[in-house]
């Protein structure tokens, strides 16, 4: 009878860990919606304010949608540098 006990125990502790497992995937799958759910919706706002902005005759040009660059305006140029030294007490 021992052994019959032993092996529901062995049973049990492997179907608590696939549980626990499956809690986590969960948990983890559960945060990946979110954050697709939030991206729907605003993918939806923007379309709808496209829609609207078409409906009233408003031309969209993509390239006012894109981005801007990180590149400075009017192709900036460094000119000088100065070194500040950690100040330090006496």
């Amino acid at each position: 009878m021992g052994s019959s006990i032993g092996e529901l125990e062995a049973r049990q502790a492997e179907v608590h860990s696939r549980v626990a497992e499956f809690e986590e995937e969960i948990v983890a799958l559960t945060a990946l919606l979110e954050a697709e759910r939030e991206r729907l919706a605003r993918l939806t706002v923007t379309r709808e304010t496209l829609a609207e902005l078409a409906a009233e005759g408003i031309a969209v040009d993509a390239a006012a949608v894109a981005p801007p660059s990180a590149e400075p305006v009017g192709g900036g140029q460094v000119v000088g540098v100065q070194t500040v030294h950690v100040w330090q007490e006496g």
